[in-house]
């Protein structure tokens, strides 16, 4: 998971610092291959403000979800994120 240190980290997106209030969206490292155009965006951490109004959004959920979707996680549920970058958790 992206280490985030409000006050400190920048958003992936806008570049502007993520302050203590703000609501954030992060990822972890699911893209391996640095020539991936989303690969800066993987492990990364975003404004949610800013994530929702990526152009891109849309992309990097599908393609989020389809890196995650054969690993069944250690509470035996699959991890899901939804449209808006909040993750949630399913049966297999």
């Amino acid at each position: 998971m992206a280490l985030i240190m409000r006050g400190k980290t920048e958003c992936a997106l806008c570049h502007e610092v993520i302050a203590v209030e703000d609501e954030i969206v992060a990822t972890s490292h699911f893209i391996a291959d640095a020539k991936d155009p989303f690969w800066q965006y993987s492990d990364a951490p975003f404004h949610r403000r800013c994530f929702v109004a990526w152009d891109r959004r849309e992309e990097f959920v599908r393609r989020f979800n389809e890196a995650v979707r054969p690993f069944v996680f250690g509470n035996w549920k699959r991890h899901q994120m939804q449209n808006d970058g909040s993750i949630t958790e399913a049966e297999p």
